[in-house]
């Protein structure tokens, strides 16, 4: 019993540690970027996209390069999870909250496209078990492409940030930078440790509890990493940034689909459980089109937010064997 209670109380002390730590490297990072002149638009676009993926991305890569046959689908379990996560229960909680969450035309324009193509993507690439570096490269290069797009096409909203901010980034550059980079290395040693030690509770849970570790991974650390997104959403939303709060999760889910999957594989390759061959892939495919289909008349009402949580309860119960 205590030994339970103690991979238990460890697992959620890694993930919080894991999920600070990054927050904490990100918001390092963007104090840099905008000393040395980068416009916040821009800073938002990268930095703190990639931010909120460092915890699937940190963890994904220590599980390939620890050689634990146990582990090897850990990073595709991890996608999976906080994907179906990020659309079902964060888009959900976040339409209950404020009631109807309006969709502005420019994310259904360019946004959704993306999610939807990298999600397509991603399952493509996985449905013969395993994902390469040549795969990699792919979900890379999309990325890049999205991020520059989205970048590209803010036009002038971008040029005009960057004009009336130039004085203030010029000032911040005088400033001392020795605290962003203290804090920047105190993130990545936190997202390290914490990475290190989700992956060896996961594998102590799922023991205990004599279980796949997809189960634990697609379940508790899914819902563990995608907290962030989900505070940030619902925060959004109650503020009536229902952009901000849409946005968020179409850009998590598309960063997790095309650099959590395509980073991890450059140190080698990737394989799918048979859980989420079985159970994953097809929720994963049935939450992005239900997340799509909501989203199609510009706005999720309440009642489709409690259709998008009732549809992660079937997920769940579906995983742990319930139905």
């Amino acid at each position: 019993m205590f030994l339970t209670l103690f991979w238990i109380v460890a697992l959620i002390f890694s993930l919080a540690l894991l999920v600070k730590s990054a927050d904490l490297f990100s918001a390092a990072a963007e104090k840099i970027g905008l000393a040395f002149g980068l416009s916040s638009f821009i800073v938002g676009a990268t930095i703190v996209s990639v931010g909120s993926s460092l915890p699937e991305i940190a963890t994904a890569i220590i599980t390939v390069l620890s050689d634990d046959s146990a582990l090897n689908a850990f990073a595709v379990d991890t996608i999976i999870g906080s994907n179906i996560a990020n659309c079902l229960l964060v888009g959900g909680i976040s339409a209950i909250a404020v009631g109807t969450l309006k969709i502005k035309e420019q994310l259904i324009d360019i946004d959704l496209p993306f999610f939807f193509m990298s999600s397509a993507i991603f399952m493509l690439f996985i449905m013969d078990g395993s994902f390469t570096w040549q795969e990699g490269i792919v979900s890379i290069v999309f990325l890049a492409i999205f991020v520059l797009y989205t970048v590209f096409n803010s036009g002038n909203d971008v040029d005009e940030e960057v004009s009336s901010t130039k004085k203030d980034n010029k000032d911040k550059k005088r400033l001392s930078l020795m605290t962003p980079f203290f804090l920047l290395c105190v993130g990545a040693t936190g997202i390290y440790f914490g990475a290190d030690w989700t992956i060896t509770s996961v594998k102590e849970v799922a023991v205990i509890f004599g279980i796949p570790t997809s189960i634990v991974t697609m379940i508790v650390v899914a819902i563990g990493t995608s907290l962030p997104e989900l505070i940030i959403s619902v925060q959004a939303a109650l503020r009536g940034k229902h952009s901000i709060a849409l946005g968020n999760i179409f850009g998590s889910n598309t960063f997790n689909a095309l650099a959590v999957s395509g980073v991890p594989s450059f140190f080698g390759v990737l394989t799918v459980s048979d859980v989420a061959m079985k159970v994953g892939m097809p929720l994963f495919v049935v939450s992005t089109l239900a997340f799509i289909f909501t989203t199609s008349d510009d706005k999720i009402q309440k009642w489709e937010g409690y259709a998008l949580i009732v549809l992660y309860c079937v997920f769940v119960g579906k995983l742990v064997g319930f139905f």
